[in-house]
């Protein structure tokens, strides 16, 4: 068997650039498999204002823009995809229907990634038909349930939640993008029991679990890749003493529970943006390669998987 090499990376929350810049890197990394573990869809939109004398007013990073020429906009439609939030074009009369009505804001949001989401299975499509390489995307705790069968409608990504899916003739990938309760308490966060019945479903099916890949979007408790600050009750950082945010562990202790008893090669993980950085439970190296979504950065990990597990090599990556 040839090394097969994949490329892992998560947590883009909508950006444009970073969709783009992780399809492309199967070329730019020579990799057969792409992953995406979770949390793909964006967080928020920002009006842009038409205004009575044909100009627009949008606040954009916390500046309050007058934007007139047609340039101007473009300019600001491009950075605001980078970040990955999404902008709509109103008017102030709009503007305030939509105060008046969250059900409308709802609604809009869910308009707006769905018309991005398709955008990116077209360049999937495009970017990936006739390559052989594999495409998987996970969602993760902050991605609303509408958006699988988007995914699923593609003829090439895979959607991996709750499945075994076998990366080559010796490895095998379990998945699931599910987290511990948050303090957002987001679309797929849900009791610890739940994670770990998730799990064993999924485990029960691993053929070969020495050569099996957790990607799992939670990292485990307390293994340095699920360090957060801690928030108070307004949901702002608690400062220590020094003026630094208190950091805390925040990962799903099912899924370190589950590391410990089945002892995978790797566990591939996302979802803390701040926490970057590997650790070894057991035999089990877990990843996490942090995530800096909003300055269009795709952080990575290329695993190259080989016959033998101790010949199997990572490295982070960043572009």
């Amino acid at each position: 068997m040839a090394k097969t090499q994949l490329f892992f990376t998560t947590d883009i929350h909508g950006s444009d650039v970073c969709f783009r810049k992780f399809i492309n890197a199967g070329k730019a990394y020579k990799a057969d498999v792409l992953v995406l573990g979770g949390d793909i869809t964006g967080k928020m939109i920002i009006p842009i204002v038409e205004q009575d004398d044909g100009s627009h007013e949008a606040e954009y990073l916390g500046s309050d823009l007058v934007l007139k020429t047609k340039e101007e906009l473009e300019a600001l439609e491009k950075n605001i995809k980078l970040i990955g939030a999404y902008f709509y074009y109103t008017n102030e009369n709009e503007l305030s229907e939509f105060r008046q009505d969250r059900s409308k804001i709802k609604e809009l949001f869910e308009k707006l990634i769905r018309a991005r989401l398709e955008e990116w299975v077209v360049l999937t499509e495009e970017r990936l038909a006739g390559t052989n390489i594999k495409c998987i995307i996970n969602p993760g705790n902050d991605d609303a349930y509408f958006i699988d069968d988007i995914l699923k409608k593609s003829d090439i990504i895979i959607v991996p939640e709750g499945k075994n899916i076998q990366i080559d003739e010796y490895h095998e990938m379990i998945s699931t993008g599910f987290a511990n309760i948050t303090p957002w308490h987001c679309e797929r966060d849900v009791p610890e029991e739940e994670i770990e019945q998730k799990i064993e479903a999924m485990t029960s099916h691993v053929n070969d679990m020495e050569n099996c890949i957790f990607n799992f979007h939670c990292p485990p408790f307390d293994a340095v890749i699920d360090y957060a600050p801690l928030l108070d009750k307004n949901m702002k950082p608690v400062l220590t003493a020094g003026g630094e945010p208190e950091m805390i562990p925040v990962g799903c202790k099912a899924v370190r529970a589950a590391i410990e008893k089945y002892q995978p090669l790797y566990g591939l993980h996302g979802h803390i943006h701040e926490s970057k950085g590997y650790t070894r439970i057991g035999r089990t190296i877990c990843l996490n390669p942090g995530s800096e979504y909003g300055e269009g950065v795709v952080r990575g990990v290329i695993l190259v998987l080989d016959i033998k597990p101790k010949k199997c090599k990572w490295m982070f990556s960043e572009g």
